[in-house]
């Protein structure tokens, strides 16, 4: 099935197990305006997808056009929060109604 931007990004949040202001606060986005995107009732924008990008450049080509996820990439990222993704994937801990095990590689 194919997932809109803001689900997506909805996704890898709940993986996170950050709230939305936990999350906007992170990355630089306003929770409003992350809810409005998870919602659907907004687009994610080109700056939106650049500041998710620069920390956590694994996650972008699931993120931007529903591309793989490398666990690889995700398992060795610097970022503690994308180790803490594939622990969680590889613990079966996948948020229903996202579809990633289709994604994984």
């Amino acid at each position: 099935m194919k997932l809109r931007a803001g689900q997506r990004m909805k996704a890898v949040r709940e993986l996170m197990g950050l709230t939305r202001n936990e999350f906007g606060e992170l990355v630089g986005i306003d929770w409003v305006r992350l809810r409005n995107v998870e919602q659907l009732n907004a687009k994610m924008g080109e700056d939106e997808f650049a500041k998710i990008g620069q920390m956590f450049p694994e996650l972008m080509p699931w993120l931007t056009y529903e591309g793989d996820i490398v666990m690889e990439d995700l398992k060795s990222s610097q970022e503690k929060l994308c180790r803490l993704i594939a622990a969680k994937i590889e613990a079966g801990q996948i948020p229903p109604g996202f579809y990633l095990e289709e994604k994984l590689k």
